[in-house]
């Protein structure tokens, strides 16, 4: 039987702001100030002691955003090989719609992810799906790969559904035993000792049987806890309940 095993991965779209402001900072420290860098790689950092505005926008990204703006730039940059895949510059509005494009599209389709790290000890690759990284075992074809992530998925859907239903109907089954229908013997009795009428305003339309005391509160469906109440003394008599 073919082996799946999946790893939740942790990563979201990034925002558009927070990715093109730091994108904005990361293309003047590697070009200072071109507008096209990414093929590089992160470690250049600005020279100590060197002072610009660019420290000023950088202390204002960690203020904004609680965090680093390398850190925005390396989760960017687990998609590389996604969003820079040729061997030329990129401007960092086509980095982010690439960005924004291929992550977008991992939630539609198992893709096979490149990414150069630790994931790479995988006989077949990492794939990617949903937010889970998959791992698969066995000799198989990407398409054969995809169908088994595609129904180790639906498997789980399917079994996340019955529970959602067994527990759905046993809810039911509480509400239905905490408030049970009232007898038809005891609304005849209601109705003719209130004479078919509201028993606050006396209004005989949109009729409604209410109980004095509430089942939730103990309150019991005989005749002597219900009344005949209009829509509105009912809804006021809500209402006033603390």
């Amino acid at each position: 039987m073919p082996s799946v095993r999946k790893t939740k991965l942790a990563f979201k779209i990034m925002d558009k702001n927070e990715a093109m402001f730091a994108l904005e900072i990361y293309a003047y420290i590697l070009r200072k100030g071109e507008s096209n860098p990414i093929r590089d790689r992160i470690e250049r950092k600005l020279s100590i002691g060197e002072t610009n505005e660019y420290d000023i926008r950088i202390a204002e990204f960690s203020q904004i955003y609680g965090h680093s703006y390398e850190e925005t730039i390396k989760e960017i940059w687990k998609w590389q090989s996604y969003i820079v895949p040729e061997k030329r510059n990129y401007p960092i509005d086509e980095v982010y719609d690439n960005y924004n494009k291929y992550v977008a599209q991992f939630d539609k389709e198992p893709t096979k992810w490149s990414l150069q790290n630790d994931l790479l000890h995988i006989s077949n690759g990492a794939w990617v799906f949903k937010g889970y990284v998959y791992e698969v075992k066995g000799l198989y074809s990407d398409d054969e790969i995809k169908l088994l992530i595609l129904e180790d998925f639906d498997k789980e859907r399917r079994y996340f559904e019955k529970l959602k239903i067994k527990f759905n109907e046993v809810q039911s089954e509480d509400i239905a035993y905490e408030r049970p229908r009232i007898p038809e013997s005891v609304r005849i009795e209601v109705w003719r000792r209130d004479g078919g009428k509201c028993a606050r305003c006396g209004s005989r339309e949109k009729l409604e049987y209410d109980h004095i005391v509430p089942i939730s509160k103990g309150g019991s469906n005989t005749a002597r806890n219900i009344e005949l109440l209009c829509e509105k003394c009912n809804r006021s008599k809500s209402n006033n309940v603390v």
